[in-house]
C-alpha cells in the first residue's frame, strides 16, 4: 500500500480549471548574455528600463544589442506612480522602440508593464530580486494615495531571463523581505478558490525552495547555488500568483502601500503572519501544507505565530511601525481597509471591520499573532 501525505490529499478538489501561462523562461548563471538575443526575437529597437542598481547589467545588454538600444530609463519608484508611467511612455514612444527590456526588481518590472500596457510592446524581463511579478499579467499603479491593479495579457513578459549572478549583491536584509514576498504569493495561491492541483504543487515547492534558500543567503550572500535556489522559488511564486486570485494579504498590502507608500516587500513580510492567522481556521489543510513547506511544526491554529517566529529568526521586520507607519496613520488606515474589504466576499474567510482593526493594530505594534 502506498502511503500518502494526509495534508496533500485532503486539499484535493473534484473540479477545477487550469490555464498555463504563456511565458518563455531562460534560467541559469550568466544568462544575462542572452537577454539581447531574446529581445531580438520580437524586434530590433530596444528600450531598457532598469533599477539604478542594475546599471552594469543594463550596460551589458546595451553592448550585446550592438546599437539596438534606442532608449534607457534608469529611475524607477515603488508602487509605480502614474506620472512615472506617463513619462516613460513618452520616452519610449519618441524613441520608436519595438521591444521593452526591464532589468531589476518589482518596481522596474512594474514600470515596464505600465509602458507595455499603454503601447502594446512585447516585454523581456530580467529580474534581480525575488518579486515574482515578472511571471504575471498583473499590472499596478498608484495615484492620489490609491493603488489600482488589474490583469492584461499585454503586460506579461514574453521571455523571463533568470540569472542568479545578478542577485549576488542584493543585500541579505532585502533578500529576506523579497523572499518572504515571494512566499506570500505562494501562500495566497494555496488558499485561492480556483487553486488547481498543479497550482498547489508549484506553490508548495516555491515555499520550500525559498524558505531553504534564505538561511543560506544570510550565511553566504554570494553563493550562486543558493541564489539560484531562491530564484527558482521566485519563479514558482510568480507562476502561482498568475494562475490564482489574491486574497486578504495582498489586498491589505495594496491598500497600505498605496495609502502610506510603505516599502513593498517589507510590507508583505510584516503582514503575512497576521493574514495567515486570520485565514488558518477556515483552511486547515492548506495551512498545514504551508507550515510543512516552511519546515515548521506546530498546531495549525498557531500558524500565524509560527510564521512570525520564523521571521524573527531571519531578522525580518516585525511591525508596520518599524517600516514607516506612524501612529497617526492607524485610524485612517483602518477606515480605508474597512471601506474596501469589510464583510466583502474574501475566500477562504471574509473579515469584518473589527477583524481588520485587530489585524492592523497588532501588525502596527508587531505583536505575535494569537493562536
Amino acid at each position: 500500500m502506498i502511503e500518502k501525505e494526509p495534508s496533500e490529499v485532503s486539499v484535493g478538489r473534484a473540479d477545477f480549471v487550469h490555464q498555463w501561462p504563456a511565458s518563455r523562461v531562460v534560467f541559469g548563471p550568466g544568462k544575462i548574455s542572452v537577454a539581447a538575443s531574446e529581445a531580438a526575437r520580437f524586434g530590433t529597437r530596444f528600450a531598457v528600463i532598469h533599477d539604478p542598481t542594475a546599471q552594469s547589467a543594463a550596460d551589458r545588454v546595451a553592448s550585446d544589442a550592438r546599437g539596438g538600444v534606442c532608449a534607457r530609463i534608469g529611475e524607477v519608484a515603488q508602487h509605480v506612480p502614474v506620472q512615472a508611467v506617463t513619462e516613460a511612455v513618452a520616452i519610449v514612444r519618441e524613441a520608436r522602440a519595438e521591444v521593452l527590456i526591464c532589468i531589476g526588481g518589482g518596481s522596474a518590472t512594474g514600470l515596464a508593464k505600465g509602458v507595455a500596457r499603454e503601447l502594446g510592446l512585447p516585454l523581456v524581463a530580467v529580474p534581480t530580486t525575488y518579486a515574482g511579478s515578472e511571471m504575471t499579467s498583473i499590472w499596478g499603479h498608484t495615484e492620489g494615495g490609491k493603488k489600482t491593479t488589474g490583469r492584461a495579457e499585454t503586460v506579461r513578459p514574453r521571455t523571463v531571463v533568470y540569472d542568479p549572478e545578478l542577485t549576488l549583491d542584493l543585500p541579505p536584509a532585502i533578500s529576506v523581505t523579497s523572499g518572504v514576498n515571494a512566499i506570500a504569493h505562494c501562500v495566497e495561491a494555496m488558499y485561492a478558490p480556483e487553486s488547481s492541483p498543479m497550482t498547489r504543487v508549484a506553490a508548495a515547492e516555491g515555499i520550500r525552495s525559498m524558505s531553504r534558500a534564505l538561511p543560506g543567503i544570510l550565511d553566504e550572500p554570494r553563493d550562486v547555488g543558493v541564489r539560484g535556489f531562491a530564484l527558482r522559488g521566485a519563479w514558482l511564486s510568480g507562476w502561482s500568483l498568475e494562475v490564482s486570485t489574491t486574497g486578504l494579504h495582498h489586498k491589505l498590502c495594496h491598500i497600505l502601500g498605496g495609502l502610506l507608500d510603505l516599502p513593498h516587500s517589507p510590507l508583505h513580510t510584516v503582514l503575512l503572519p497576521y493574514a495567515v492567522a486570520h485565514i488558518a481556521p477556515a483552511a486547515e489543510a492548506e495551512t498545514r501544507i504551508v507550515l510543512e513547506s516552511l519546515g515548521l511544526t506546530g498546531p495549525v491554529t498557531d500558524a500565524g505565530g509560527l510564521i512570525w517566529e520564523h521571521h524573527r529568526l531571519l531578522g525580518a521586520p516585525a511591525s508596520l511601525a518599524e517600516i514607516g507607519m506612524r501612529e497617526a496613520d492607524v485610524e485612517r488606515t483602518i477606515a480605508e481597509a474597512s471601506a474596501a474589504l469589510a464583510d466583502r466576499p474574501l475566500p477562504p474567510r471574509p473579515i469584518g471591520a473589527s477583524g481588520l482593526r485587530d489585524v492592523i493594530l497588532t501588525a502596527f505594534k508587531g505583536d505575535r499573532p494569537a493562536a
